[in-house]
């Protein structure tokens, strides 16, 4: 399957997780995510697959700071919203969240790593 968003899809999903937040102070942020997530490299996706691309998508959201005070809760919130519509329904608790937020604050936080977390994560049987 090849989903890819857009940065509108990202901006809704900030006007829901993002409750009470202005308005984003830099938009490149989300443009960047959405590249990333689509990047392909000699005609090969550089991110394979839904944990992959949806790491991606979280790891620039929740690195990169585009909003005043909901960083964190957009880009968790983008990755389980974009595991929901490549089919993979993911519940974390409130531990995965924890460890989702401690790992993006994590200067070794790497795509890579987040991909791993969010495999991890209880799926909805």
């Amino acid at each position: 399957m090849h989903l890819h968003i857009d940065v509108p899809w990202i901006l809704q999903v900030a006007e829901a997780a993002g409750v009470n937040d202005p308005a984003p102070d830099d938009y490149g942020v989300p443009v960047a995510a959405v590249a990333r997530h689509q990047a392909e490299l000699f005609e090969q996706p550089v991110y394979d697959g839904p944990y992959a691309k949806a790491a991606a998508l979280v790891h620039t959201l929740g690195r990169c700071r585009w909003l005043e005070r909901s960083n964190m809760a957009v880009a968790a919130a983008t990755g389980v919203m974009y595991l929901e519509a490549a089919g993979i329904t993911v519940k974390p608790t409130r531990e995965d969240a924890i460890a989702l937020r401690d790992l993006l604050l994590d200067p070794a936080c790497t795509a890579g790593k987040i991909a791993t977390l969010l495999r991890n994560w209880p799926t909805a049987t």
